[in-house]
């Protein structure tokens, strides 16, 4: 028998190729993933750029340029971003959010964007987390002027004007008012005193609703004097419908309140209406406070054009020419409308379109000023 061969030489340098064989695999994997990683990365950066232009381009006027929030709700948020996943972000723009002035922004749904445009939208959205602020939720604080306009439309047939007695005890007394604790009249108000003719406004009036009417009892208590603030808009349908309705009592209280409101041309046809239901003419009042109805309001085209500048231009164009919006030089719905149909259409605006109403942004007189101003566009 031969003497056995020796492969312990072939077996090292076999073992040595191997195990540099496994290090260049290993070098290399770490080389790819490396490449992987930074190619990834730049992807990322390039979609939050697009990300970028498009939110500067379709959602800055709605969420701030900043994401703070505004018409829309903020969206820089440290807690939104944190409990909200992505594909939660894609379905909302894209499909938008129904009973909302949240539109659908896909090309799927009649929008501009596509799934690709909206995935760039959301991780520049999600670009926003590692140093989003903590957005910390509105809070309530009850306000005298807003109990001071419940108070007159809700309290005032009993407690009289400003409080001051009618059927009902005086509650602008503060004598009377310090006898008595908040507590009492939260829930007096909640639960009213049915055996002597104070009916329950829990059921009506939102709890908030009632710690307005408490912080006006609050100021009257310190001797404080509120006014309230009418809605002229308000004033001109209710003494319309209380005329229109046999109730020449209840259309002299709104025309009294719009006097002190409304000025100049306005003032001189309540001024004439209070007149002609002095004579007893009811349908000459009612023809009066019908024609300043479709006429108001009357504003100011010089004011207007700077609240035009500030809230309308980002959307339409500096010289209403369109842009996000539709063009407003001239517009057909524009000249269809009467200048109180205008006012209703601003402040609700158009829900599940970018058209955010301005109810509690813009006053009555700051639209009226605004349409005035578009009127100007209209002429021939």
């Amino acid at each position: 028998m031969s003497e056995r061969e020796n492969y312990t030489p072939h077996l090292l340098v076999g073992l040595i190729l191997t195990l540099v064989l496994v290090a260049g695999l290993a070098f290399a994997t770490l080389g790819e993933a490396a490449r992987l990683k930074e190619a990834a990365a730049t992807f990322t950066s390039q979609r939050v750029q697009r990300g970028r232009a498009l939110y500067n381009e379709q959602c800055v006027n709605c969420h701030g340029a900043q994401g703070e929030g505004g018409v829309g709700p903020a969206l820089n948020n440290r807690t939104l971003l944190k409990n909200t996943l992505d594909s939660v972000f894609f379905s909302v723009i894209r499909s938008g959010v129904p009973g909302t002035q949240m539109p659908a922004w896909s090309v799927d749904y009649g929008g501009p964007l596509t799934d690709e445009e909206i995935r760039d939208l959301v991780a520049f959205i999600r670009a926003w987390e590692p140093n989003a602020p903590e957005v910390k939720p509105a809070v309530f604080e009850p306000d005298p002027i807003r109990g001071a306009l419940l108070f007159a439309s809700t309290c005032s047939i009993c407690h009289g004007e400003n409080g001051r007695g009618g059927t009902a005890p005086a509650l602008n007394d503060p004598a009377r008012l310090q006898a008595l604790d908040d507590d009492w009249y939260r829930g007096v108000i909640r639960y009213g005193r049915p055996a002597k003719g104070m009916p329950t406004w829990g059921t009506v009036l939102s709890p908030n609703q009632i710690e307005d009417l408490i912080a006006l009892l609050d100021a009257w208590r310190e001797g404080a004097q509120v006014q309230p603030v009418f809605s002229p808009t308000d004033l001109l349908d209710q003494a319309v419908f209380a005329l229109a309705n046999d109730d020449p009592a209840s259309a002299r209280l709104h025309i009294e309140r719009g006097l002190a409101v409304m000025p100049g041309q306005a003032a001189e046809v309540l001024r004439n209406a209070t007149v002609l239901l002095d004579a007893d003419d009811r349908a000459g009042a009612l023809a009066a406070l019908q024609a300043l109805r479709e006429q108001w309001p009357l504003g100011d085209p010089t004011a207007g054009a700077a609240v035009y500048s500030t809230y309308c231009a980002p959307c339409h164009g500096a010289q209403g020419e369109g842009g996000i919006g539709v063009k407003l030089q001239p517009n057909a719905f524009v000249q269809a409308q009467t200048n109180a149909q205008l006012v209703e259409f601003l402040l609700t605006g158009r829900p599940g379109t970018a058209m955010a109403g301005f109810k509690g942004r813009l006053t009555e007189t700051q639209l009226a000023d605004v349409i005035a101003f578009m009127r100007l566009w209209q002429q021939p």
